[in-house]
């Protein structure tokens, strides 16, 4: 009997903060992911889950293939077909050109002028680009392996309900955090936000924001994947 093929899984690794392992393990076995290991930090917890790799569509891409193949043939013809006639391109470059007159005097030569450099422009304050997305998309690109590309400085908008008040706090690096509604209450997103722009705030409201990808320093550890708001304005 011959030997069953190998299965080939996919790996996913997930961080959140301590004490929330149970929550984020239960949610992605759900999903049809395998608990694999769990790497605890100061601040957060790795977790590192896996399911088999879906089966690529060898077939499609191999049609899509011929398709291309094809297309790239019909273009090749029609450009043979509609061609220049190199008989017309001999009448046209046989034709002389008129003969400018003995009697134009030659152009006089241009006196010497001193040259100066001109002053180098200045450069514009430009502000960074902010990409449009919703918590749950954010919170997975944060959870991904190396952040989903997320890259410090880079800025995101979205609309967003606000929950749990009361868990609400400074924390340890100093920043005024809120909690944000993600996966339909069952995960939150933490942005770090100035107090008093949150004093109006409360469960439930919604809020426009835009947040921007910064570094925090808590117990001495410094870690990425921290979200700051840079404005904010209540719908």
């Amino acid at each position: 009997m011959a030997n069953q093929a190998e299965v080939k899984y996919e790996t996913r690794s997930v961080k959140t903060v301590r004490g929330m392992e149970d929550r984020t393990r239960s949610k992605l076995e759900r999903e049809g992911w395998e608990f694999v290991s769990q790497n605890v930090g100061t601040v957060r917890s790795e977790l590192v889950f896996r399911r088999p790799a879906p089966k690529r569509p060898w077939l499609v891409w191999a049609i899509l293939g011929g398709v291309l193949v094809l297309l790239f043939g019909f273009i090749i013809i029609m450009s043979v077909v509609t061609g220049s006639d190199p008989e017309k391109d001999d009448a046209v470059s046989a034709t002389p050109s008129p003969a400018v007159p003995s009697s134009v005097p030659p152009s006089p030569t241009p006196s010497a002028t001193p040259w100066s450099e001109p002053p180098a422009p200045q450069p514009e304050a430009v502000e960074p680009p902010v990409e449009d997305t919703t918590v749950d998309a954010l919170l997975d690109r944060l959870n991904s392996a190396g952040m989903g590309g997320i890259a410090l400085g880079d800025r995101f908008r979205f609309t967003g309900e606000l929950v749990m008040p009361d868990m609400w706090f400074t924390g340890a690096a100093g920043e005024y955090t809120v909690l944000l509604s993600a996966q339909g209450g069952a995960q939150d997103l933490q942005v770090f936000v100035d107090e008093d722009l949150a004093a109006n705030w409360s469960d439930g409201t919604r809020v426009e924001m835009v947040v921007e990808s910064v570094e925090a320093t808590i117990n001495g550890e410094t870690t990425d994947g921290w979200l700051r708001v840079v404005s904010a304005a209540v719908l």
